[in-house]
C-alpha cells in the first residue's frame, strides 16, 4: 500500500469528523482535550483492530485476492457515504445530557461513531498489507484535526460547511482509493 493510498484512506475515512465539529460548533458544543483525546484512543484502537484483523484474513486468502476484497469493500464504503450525502443524514446528536460539553461517556461514544468507517477502510488496508501502524495513527491525527477544525470554522468564521459535499467528497475518495488498489 502507498503513501498516496494510505493517505487518500485516511482522509476519506475520517472527513466525517469535519461535520460533527461544525455542527458542534454551530450549537456551541466543546469539546475538551480530554475528551479528545479519549476519541483517539478509541478510534485508534477500533482501526488498529481492523488493521490486525484484515492482515489475519490475508494469511487465508492469496494476495491478488485481498486487494481485489479490499478494494470492493472501499468502493461500497465510497457509494455507501454519498448515498448517505444524498439522503441528507445528519451528525448523530452526541451531547445526550444537553450540556454543551462533551463528557467521557459521550466521547466515548463519539469515538466508536467517528471510527466506524474507518473501520472498513482499515479492514481493508489490512488485508492489502504494508499499512500495520500507519493507517491508524494517521486516521486519528485526521480525525482529530478535522473534529477541531470543523468547530473552529463554525464557532469562529461561521462557514456554512455542508455535510453533503463532504460525505460526497469522502465517499469519492474512497472509490478513488478503492480503484488504484486494483490498478496498483
Amino acid at each position: 500500500m502507498g503513501l498516496t493510498e494510505i493517505f487518500l484512506l485516511s482522509i476519506a475515512s475520517s472527513i466525517d469528523a469535519l461535520s460533527v465539529g461544525a455542527s458542534f460548533g454551530f450549537k456551541g458544543i466543546k469539546t475538551p482535550l480530554k475528551s479528545k483525546i479519549i476519541i483517539c484512543v478509541i478510534s485508534f484502537a477500533i482501526i488498529l483492530s481492523a488493521v490486525v484483523f484484515g492482515g489475519f484474513l490475508r494469511n487465508f486468502i492469496s494476495d491478488t485476492t485481498g486487494k481485489i476484497i479490499g478494494a470492493v469493500l472501499l468502493f461500497a464504503l465510497g457509494i455507501y457515504m454519498m448515498i448517505g450525502a444524498f439522503c441528507n443524514k445528519e451528525p448523530v446528536e452526541c451531547d445526550r445530557d444537553k450540556s454543551s460539553n462533551i463528557d467521557y461517556k459521550e466521547a466515548c461514544f463519539m469515538g466508536i461513531v467517528l471510527s466506524a468507517d474507518s473501520f472498513t477502510a482499515g479492514l481493508s488496508a489490512g488485508m492489502a498489507g504494508g499499512a500495520g501502524f500507519f493507517i491508524p495513527v494517521m486516521c486519528v491525527i485526521f480525525q482529530t484535526t478535522f473534529l477541531s477544525l470543523g468547530e473552529y470554522f463554525a464557532k469562529h468564521i461561521s462557514v456554512y460547511i455542508n455535510k453533503n459535499r463532504l460525505g460526497i467528497i469522502s465517499g469519492l475518495l474512497l472509490i478513488i482509493t478503492g480503484i488504484l488498489r486494483i490498478f496498483i
